[in-house]
């Protein structure tokens, strides 16, 4: 029995970290996202096979370009899609297109 609450008090403590809450950015300004609106369609567009998902990341080797005032923030356009990105670790926040 004693065998038997040790090995639930682990499955729970494990469990427990499988439902952690990701931290959550702020979303961008309304000056960021206008910013990122007005970029024009590249002439070579980037296309990607994955699935553009908000709170997931965009391949590691595609080129961001800098928000201007919002270092938090950066944007690509990809699948011709423009995407408002976290520099830090390449997740989606906001999918403008």
């Amino acid at each position: 029995m004693k065998n038997l609450l040790v090995l639930t008090a682990a499955l729970v403590a494990l469990a427990g970290d499988g439902f952690a809450q990701q931290p959550t950015v702020a979303p961008p300004s309304e000056k960021a996202v206008e910013f990122v609106r007005r970029q024009p369609m590249p002439g070579n567009p980037v296309q990607v096979s994955e699935n553009l998902v908000i709170g997931r990341p965009i391949p590691s080797n595609l080129m961001l370009s800098p928000i201007p005032d919002s270092p938090d923030y950066a944007f690509a356009i990809v699948n011709q899609k423009r995407l408002i990105i976290d520099p830090k670790n390449f997740v989606i926040i906001q999918i403008l297109d």
